[in-house]
């Protein structure tokens, strides 16, 4: 068997050509199912859309979700800090140390009517 290289690359030259000038579906006899072509194109371009949408929504959630963990602790420290700013010999040592005369009231406050 004898494989003839001038009628292969005639074929493959021929194909081409009609890849260019857009006939080449219609040697092969596809414009029956033309509207099926174009609606199979139209439902990957939207498929490959929706991905890329999704992922998108995934990652901001992920940047989000490392966001709100950073949040979730600086609350934490922020709540700590506070607790120990309640009790009021803290309070009092840091009036000191910043040289305010502030102490505790020695009689509770009243009224002017």
């Amino acid at each position: 068997m004898r494989v003839q290289w001038g009628k292969i690359w005639e074929f493959t030259r021929n194909s081409f050509k009609a890849t260019l000038r857009g006939e080449f579906l219609l040697r092969l006899r596809f414009d029956r199912w033309f509207l099926h072509i174009i609606y199979f194109f139209v439902l990957c371009t939207l498929n490959i859309w929706m991905t890329l949408k999704i992922e998108q929504t995934m990652l901001n959630e992920e940047k989000n979700k490392a966001r709100l963990e950073e949040l979730k602790i600086y609350h934490a420290q922020k709540t700590c800090e506070l607790v120990s700013l309640d009790r009021l010999s803290t309070v009092e040592d840091l009036l000191e140390k910043n040289g305010s005369s502030l102490t505790v009231p020695e009689r509770p406050a009243y009224r002017i009517e």
